[in-house]
């Protein structure tokens, strides 16, 4: 992809559009929460697995690939709010449940963006 491609004032606009369409949904899932943020892992899975399908679905497609990625799947799945969900067990004076959930997190994630490139 070219400078140029990239700097699509379309591919942004969509980039834009489906980054906040994952985010609502990300903020819609993360109001789960229990011994866990669950919300939060479960978005993180869930956008994991769509990226994995996406990576394959739309492999000789770049412009759909990116907003689909970076947007969607980007705007759903966090880094921050899973770091920030450690943090706050870890400051509930619960650092098992804080390493288990990020090792649950990691597993999960990796598995569903491996499942989501099989079925590709």
């Amino acid at each position: 992809m070219s400078i140029s491609e990239i700097f699509n004032p379309l591919l942004l606009l969509g980039i834009f559009v489906a980054g906040g369409l994952g985010s609502a949904l990300r903020f819609a899932i993360s109001k789960l929460n229990g011994f866990w943020p669950w919300g939060i892992l479960i978005a993180n899975i869930l956008g994991s697995f769509f990226a994995g399908w996406a990576v394959v679905y739309f492999e000789t497609n770049l412009t759909w690939l990116a907003i689909l990625v970076v947007g969607l799947a980007g705007g759903l799945s966090t880094f921050s709010a899973w770091a920030a969900g450690t943090v706050q067990l870890v400051a509930k004076d619960r650092p098992l449940a804080a390493a288990l959930y990020t090792i649950i997190t990691l597993i999960l994630s990796s598995t569903a963006a491996y499942l989501g490139l099989l079925l590709g």
